[in-house]
């Protein structure tokens, strides 16, 4: 009963790996391998402004950069030094996600989402990376593909994308807060927009 009582109180019973973004000001950028970027244009930008609001939503007293401040500094700048990124985002941490492979298709006709990333955490001030997460391994549904309308297979492909992005930033922004582990659960059962 006491479990129960404390479950109900506080639900996530997993850790944040690392706590060091709160009270700092944050900007997250995603590099996608380079056959990537050309092939899914705009995931990189779409996972980070993803990251990006489950940071704000979850970590206490973090101050995010706006995802339109870091598109517009990137149309503008190469993103050779995080450094240099980071001071010019007047940011004291950046969260950076190398997305090592974003595909959305398993075979022709089942859309399947899987994807690979590594996550590290820059000190801009320290000019070093202060967190290196596992290597993330993310397919979903995880069972099997979903089966999309050959009539409206752009409409379902976008819609499919933006759900698979949000899952993506999901486990991602998880290394950062503590969360129920229950919730992985939910999105393994059941395919749903």
């Amino acid at each position: 009963m006491l479990a129960t009582g404390l479950w109900i109180i506080d639900p996530n019973d997993r850790a944040a790996l690392y706590g060091g973004l709160k009270k700092n000001r944050v900007a997250v950028v995603c590099r996608p391998h380079s056959a990537l970027a050309l092939q899914h244009f705009g995931a990189d930008r779409d996972l980070a402004a993803a990251v990006t609001r489950k940071l704000s939503a979850n970590v206490r007293d973090i101050d995010c950069v706006g995802a339109d401040e870091i598109l517009d500094w990137r149309d503008a700048n190469q993103l050779n030094s995080l450094a240099e990124f980071g001071k010019a985002m007047q940011a004291d941490t950046v969260v950076v996600i190398d997305l090592d492979d974003f595909k959305l298709y398993q075979g022709k006709s089942m859309l399947q989402g899987t994807a690979s990333a590594d996550v590290t955490v820059f000190n801009v001030a320290k000019d070093q990376e202060v967190f290196v997460a596992e290597p993330l391994e993310v397919v979903y549904p995880p069972e099997n593909g979903v089966p999309f309308d050959l009539a409206n297979q752009k409409s379902s492909e976008n819609r499919f994308r933006k759900k698979f992005i949000n899952v993506l930033a999901d486990q991602i922004s998880r290394n950062f807060y503590a969360y129920d582990s229950r919730e992985a659960v939910k999105i393994d059962r059941f395919y749903t927009e």
